[in-house]
């Protein structure tokens, strides 16, 4: 039985006799104490199921009994999105910076027209700065890296120095030293050592107890290979070459952390 069927039968303005027969003929149990409009319902509900399984679309029939509009098209199942063309920018001010892993952060920017307008006949620098444990204030970062960028929406890709360090990114020109247009929000790079508790706690499972003790104390060579985030992102080894090139630097007096 197709849809159709039903739908034509409904738009016949049929009785409550003529809806009770039409319905027991497809199958449909009915009860005696059920009115037109509920009659009027399961067989919508009926024709709805077959559409279903035809995958065919239709409108709705009115409850008035109006001329029904058909539209019979099949719904096309897609295995994948459609290719849509994005825009190169949205034309507002933004900056944003986004860690990638210990080594590399991310940045991308746009600008609105009226400030492309006032910066047009600058050269335009991309600066990244550490401000690990520093107030930021444009000028006091522990180390800075530079990119000359264009007007047009961009993004670009920075090494980083240190892991588990704090970074943000600024654009500007200079005229009469560094000139702020943008600043990004500040973020932290991950971490690829250890982090170095000042307790350790023990389970002793016979007694289901714990015991929380302070960590042993450490060397002063430990503690400036440990605390030495500022010099090398490698750390937690102390056998290895990059541990006994620190302890050099620290006897020498060159370690700056």
């Amino acid at each position: 039985m197709e849809n159709r069927k039903i739908l034509k039968f409904l738009e016949s303005s049929p009785t409550i006799q003529e809806l009770r027969s039409f319905a027991k003929s497809l199958g449909l149990k009915l009860r005696r104490t059920m009115k037109k409009r509920d009659l009027v319902k399961i067989l919508k509900e009926k024709a709805r199921e077959i559409e279903h399984k035809n995958n065919i679309t239709y409108r709705e029939v009115p409850s008035s009994g109006t001329a029904l509009k058909k539209h019979e098209e099949k719904h096309e199942i897609r295995s994948k999105p459609e290719a849509y063309d994005l825009p190169d920018g949205y034309k507002k001010d933004k900056i944003v910076l986004l860690p990638i892993n210990p080594k590399w952060v991310y940045a991308y920017w746009d600008f609105s027209a009226k400030t492309k307008k006032k910066i047009e006949k600058f050269e335009l620098k991309l600066r990244l700065h550490d401000v690990t444990n520093v107030i930021f204030d444009g000028n006091n970062a522990n180390l800075t890296k530079e990119a000359s960028i264009s007007l047009d929406p961009g993004n670009w890709f920075f090494e980083v120095d240190f892991a588990g360090a704090n970074y943000v990114v600024e654009i500007g020109y200079y005229e009469k030293g560094f000139q702020r247009i943008m600043i990004s929000n500040v973020i932290s790079t991950p971490r690829n050592f250890p982090k170095y508790g000042k307790h350790e706690t023990w389970a002793d499972l016979s007694r289901s107890k714990r015991k929380v003790t302070p960590v042993h104390v450490r060397s002063s060579f430990e503690n400036a290979f440990i605390g030495s985030s500022r010099v090398s992102s490698i750390q937690g080894n102390p056998s290895s070459e990059e541990y006994l090139k620190i302890l050099s630097k620290h006897l020498s007096g060159r370690l700056f952390l």
